[in-house]
């Protein structure tokens, strides 16, 4: 198979700058060490590159941003880096050399330890460094044998005879405060990703963090849409059911829509027009005497009892006139939805004959929903602790019930199967519809109890084996087997394997698992050749 990824793209451009000839026909004889750099701010990776800073000497430094929102190139014009070093002061900017990517070129003017600074937009991070004052790297007309080559640099704790990194465990530098970067050299046997590269795909980082999973129980869940949310259409009078059009189920609807007209059958009793013309009458009848009865009660010449009920009775006529008024015309009774939202289902059928009250169809709009699951008794200690309930839907997304803003109820009864009923109310949930089943994660912690955890979408399976890929700088990637615990959808705990601090690839693993075999450093990693 072919190499999918070049190994270290950043010595191709380091090579570009000038002041590092290679004057050897043999390019494979030769080779300079890449220095490698890493911080981390709020928002920003910054990952520098250069072949060593040396007196009197051109030093070539490469400079990736990268945004930790989406793990792209760091969107800004120019950069600038300040080397402080014997009490002298150095400063070069650069504009971007395409997306994220900046070029420097300094020349060091004093040997020694230092400190560089790099300010990128309002990111600032620094380093610390040393300025050699003679570099054997860049003295080409000496015998290139690799098993007696090695190369000493003061204070950056590296022995590369064999290619051992003393001082770095896992080759990991969790830097404790935001800025504050160090050295981060490869490991031999590593997978090399390009900052380049990564930006293409879906990529991201994330350090591995402690967690108290106590217990994590996973079930089946029933969605279902809040009673708020539904409204029943039913018939206020009896007669012949006649769509309003072509009122198909799913279909979306307007609040006061006509879905439905009664219209009068061969039942005359049950006439709605003979009904309507009826209610008619009696609002008109109750009307006059209770105009009449009202000013005969002024006169002093009927009770004030006779009075109230002429009155009542006007009342309930008005009532149920006004009703049937405003729903009925062309000889029929005309139906509408209350609410915005969808016909959820179709109840009786076009040319139904029904009774007031029968249901006609159900409207449901968009909404809360509720998650109704039930688990076995056994776990009722694990339901008296819950601290934390996940869903994960039948696309694969996890959905934190808190950060939906939802709540739980657990029920303390158990019911003839001897279940205990879960239920989960929560805000819309994106990609799903009722009736459907979404899987849910109810976990309870422990004080007692701590381990590793990393997202699940960072495990990598192989042959029935879990890994990991570990960091050790921004472009090279320690493929780590890995003990899988619990998980509570988002996250997994890893019993063995990983550290606490400890910076792993939580997406983009199947990438590098499938470029592997190519893109393995060779014995020479972290070499220009």
């Amino acid at each position: 198979m072919k190499k999918i990824f070049y190994i270290l793209v950043a010595a191709g451009i380091l090579c570009g700058c000038s002041g590092h000839s290679h004057k050897s026909a043999d390019a494979h004889e030769e080779h300079a060490h890449i220095h490698c750099y890493t911080a981390y701010t709020h928002k920003a990776e910054l990952f520098m590159q250069h072949e060593g800073l040396e007196l009197g000497k051109k030093a070539c430094i490469t400079l990736y941003a990268t945004d930790l929102s989406n793990f792209k190139p760091l969107q800004v014009a120019e950069a600038t880096v300040l080397l402080r070093v014997g009490g002298k002061s150095y400063t070069a900017t650069a504009a971007a050399h395409g997306e994220g990517m900046f070029h420097f070129e300094l020349t060091p003017e004093a040997a020694g330890s230092g400190m560089l600074y790099v300010t990128v937009a309002e990111e600032n991070a620094h380093f610390d460094v040393v300025v050699t004052e003679h570099c054997d790297t860049h003295d080409h007309e000496h015998d290139h044998d690799h098993d007696a080559h090695s190369h000493s640099h003061s204070g950056d704790g590296h022995n590369h005879d064999g290619h051992s990194h003393s001082g770095h465990s896992h080759a990991h530098s969790h830097a404790p405060h935001p800025g504050h970067g160090a050295e981060t050299p490869a490991k031999s046997g590593d997978v090399t990703l390009t900052k380049e590269q990564s930006w293409k795909i879906d990529f991201a980082t994330e350090v591995a963090s402690e967690s108290n999973f106590a217990g994590t129980v996973k079930v089946a869940a029933k969605v279902e849409a809040h009673p708020s949310d539904f409204t029943t259409i039913v018939a206020t009078t009896s007669g012949k059911v006649q769509f309003a059009g072509n009122v198909l189920a799913g279909m979306l609807v307007s609040a006061e829509q006509p879905l439905f007209y009664l219209e009068g059958s061969d039942v005359t009793d049950n006439d709605a027009a003979v009904k309507f013309a009826e209610a008619e009458s009696n609002y008109e009848l109750a009307k006059a005497d209770f105009e009449r009865k009202k000013s005969l009660f002024i006169d002093k010449i009927v009770s004030e009892r006779e009075y109230q009920t002429a009155e009542a009775a006007y009342r309930q006529a008005e009532a149920r006139f006004a009703s049937m008024k405003r729903n009925f015309g062309a000889g029929r009774v005309t139906l509408k939805s209350s609410m915005n939202g969808n016909v959820a289902s179709l109840l009786v059928a076009n040319g139904d004959y029904v009774e007031p009250g029968t249901p006609l169809a159900i409207v449901q709009r968009d909404g809360g929903v509720n998650l109704v699951a039930e688990l076995p008794v056994r776990y009722a200690p694990l339901l008296q602790n819950v601290a934390a309930v996940n869903v994960e839907t039948a696309q694969g997304a996890v959905y934190s019930v808190k950060e939906l803003g939802g709540t739980t109820v657990v029920g303390n009864v158990a019911n003839k199967c001897n279940m205990l009923p879960v239920s989960v109310s929560c805000a819309a949930l994106p990609g799903v519809v009722t009736g459907s089943i979404v899987t849910l994660y109810i976990s309870s912690v422990s004080e007692s109890e701590h381990c590793v955890a990393v997202p699940r979408t960072a495990l990598v399976e192989e042959m029935g084996n879990m890994f990991v890929f570990v960091q050790n700088n921004p472009i090279s990637f320690e493929k780590r087997s890995v003990k899988v615990g619990a998980t509570d959808g988002r996250y997994v705990q890893l019993l063995e394997g990983v550290a606490p601090g400890e910076r792993i690839v939580s997406k983009g693993g199947v990438m590098l698992k499938l470029s592997q075999g190519a893109a393995a450093l060779d014995p020479h990693a972290g070499h220009v050749h």
